[in-house]
């Protein structure tokens, strides 16, 4: 159309030319021609600037379906990876640290004063919405049943070890999980009392726990000593708990166990070849397997106001001896002084020699182990949700049943910080 129009005007510029060029030709009819030229030429532009803004909208229209046809699949995909690269709330940091002063009295032996320092540290992430994994360092040797550092030795450094490392997965069925590696123990603790586990213990292996309303259930299959070329020792058991408000706002917690230790009988006192209370044969050995029964009820009340639980925890060795029974009674009462929680508490402990494996009880009751029996004395202060005094003072007699009987007292005042 373009090149027509075109075409027609210079036929016409060439006519007038030829035209210009005859003597005989009328001004009259150049003068009409020069004004037919005139009006063709803009006709001209007026079609040609038509055509360039209909291409220049089609151009743009093709580009906008272009661009939308490569940009639609990968938005999406940005989206989620921006949404994710930006996602930091499933990580946790938790720490905390402890100074003690303690203090040592035994019937046979000089008092003992000790400085002592605990430092924690844990990570947890999640790496999706059902699993999480945890990470934890302590301050301490080996020892599985403390972080404790003694102040001394020449201002010698402290060692760290690892005390946490694990795997948490929640199934897609509401209340199970599932662990695996070294987690916190899920087995409750009467009283928050250590008659069977001490509170720094963090076992190894694996463990389900399942709840529903008022009752839970944790089963653990756990590792306690691997050898090349002697049979394994571990543990099997399980605890069922039931919880509820039963008159007045009383809430009882009871729960039954049952801790099947093997590997123990004939073998070689692991870890540190210390029994700590449990019965040896002539070559150290143990004499015992260990197959646990316990049974547990904690009652909370009011009183003037003021929560009390009362407690009480008991244990029984199937595989033992003579000495194969353990239990604990308590009280705790918390209070409130303006804005900072206090707490008093008490318990009277007895466990005799072979009542549980001496490794994985308290390990500042009787200094540790087995065999003996006395008073516990707690109380402790929050002076804000970060720091926190307490202590506990232990009465206590020991080696009663296998050893030569004892006083033993230890005071323990604490100082500690959350961060």
């Amino acid at each position: 159309m373009k090149n027509r129009l075109i075409s027609a005007s210079l036929v016409l510029v060439c006519l007038i030319v030829s035209a210009s060029t005859r003597a005989d030709t009328d001004q009259a009819i150049i003068a009409a021609l020069q004004a037919q030229v005139q009006a063709l030429i803009a006709r001209v532009e007026a079609l040609e600037g038509r055509l360039d803004g209909h291409m220049e909208s089609r151009l743009e229209s093709h580009a906008q379906i272009v661009e939308s046809s490569l940009t639609a699949p990968i938005a999406p995909i940005a989206t989620e990876l921006k949404s994710a690269g930006s996602s930091t709330t499933g990580v946790k940091i938790k720490a905390d640290f402890r100074y003690r002063h303690e203090t040592i009295d035994t019937s046979n032996s000089s008092p003992r004063y000790r400085q002592r320092i605990r430092g924690r540290t844990a990570v947890t992430a999640k790496v999706s919405d059902a699993v999480q994994v945890g990470f934890g360092l302590t301050t301490g040797g080996d020892n599985p049943l403390s972080g404790n550092q003694t102040l001394g030795d020449g201002a010698s450094s402290k060692g760290i070890r690892l005390d946490l490392a694990y795997l948490n997965w929640k199934t897609p069925l509401q209340g199970l999980e599932v662990t695996a590696g070294k987690f916190n123990n899920p087995l409750h603790r009467a009283g928050h009392n250590a008659l069977i586990w001490d509170s720094d213990l963090n076992p190894e292996g694996g463990t389900v726990t399942y709840s529903n309303g008022s009752f839970s259930l944790a089963a653990v299959g756990l590792w306690l000593n691997e050898v090349a070329n002697d049979d394994d020792s571990f543990l099997l058991g399980s605890q069922l708990r039931w919880k509820a408000t039963i008159h007045d706002g009383a809430e009882l917690h009871a729960g039954l166990g049952y801790y099947h230790f093997l590997g123990f009988e004939g073998e070689p006192v692991f870890f540190d070849g210390n029994p700590r209370g449990n019965s040896v044969d002539a070559m150290g050995n143990y004499l015992f397997d260990y197959q646990n029964i316990e049974a547990f009820a904690e009652l909370t009340v009011d009183i003037a106001e003021r929560p009390v639980t009362l407690f009480a925890d008991y244990v029984k060795n199937l595989d033992g001896g003579k000495f194969d029974t353990g239990y604990a009674l308590g009280a705790r009462m918390d209070f409130m002084h303006g804005s900072h929680p206090w707490q008093l508490a008490y318990t009277y402990q007895d466990l005799e020699a072979d009542a549980v494996p001496g490794i994985v009880t308290d390990s500042d009751f009787i200094g540790g182990g087995t065999d003996g029996s006395g008073h516990i004395f707690r109380g402790s202060y929050e002076v804000s949700n970060k720091i926190s005094l307490s202590g506990t003072l232990f009465i206590n007699e020991r080696g009663g049943d296998l050893g030569i009987e004892e006083d033993y007292d230890r005071l323990q005042l604490d100082v500690s910080f959350k961060y």
